[in-house]
């Protein structure tokens, strides 16, 4: 069933599932190709693991836009896109965040000196 109201139309149930699947997916994606945030702050001052938690980043958003914009193109519908881009904005901002925190407190290694 293709949704073509978006979401003004009587569909919007369907679209709200969508852009939560979307989203999920997103979420998912990272907890796949990525670790946790608190564990890129842990490193972050480790130039090698950064770079790769920066690698493994490009991977999760290139995959789950991909995703996406499947969903996008098989539903008739942006929702999808939408949802997944909103996740991607967010986790992006907050890996980069945490590795810069990282590099701002020197933290190279899973222990405090």
């Amino acid at each position: 069933m293709a949704v073509t109201e978006g979401m003004t139309g009587g569909r919007r149930e369907l679209a709200a599932l969508l852009f939560m699947g979307s989203s999920m997916n997103t979420l998912d994606t990272y907890s796949t190709l990525q670790s946790s945030p608190w564990t890129a702050e842990s490193f972050g001052a480790d130039e090698r693991r950064a770079a790769s938690c920066r690698e493994y980043l490009t991977h999760a958003v290139g995959v789950s836009m991909v995703y996406a914009l499947a969903s996008s193109v098989i539903a008739g519908n942006m929702i999808p896109l939408v949802g997944a881009a909103i996740a991607n904005v967010y986790l992006y901002w907050l890996y980069h965040r945490a590795l810069a925190r990282g590099m701002a407190a020197g933290s190279d290694n899973w222990a405090n000196p």
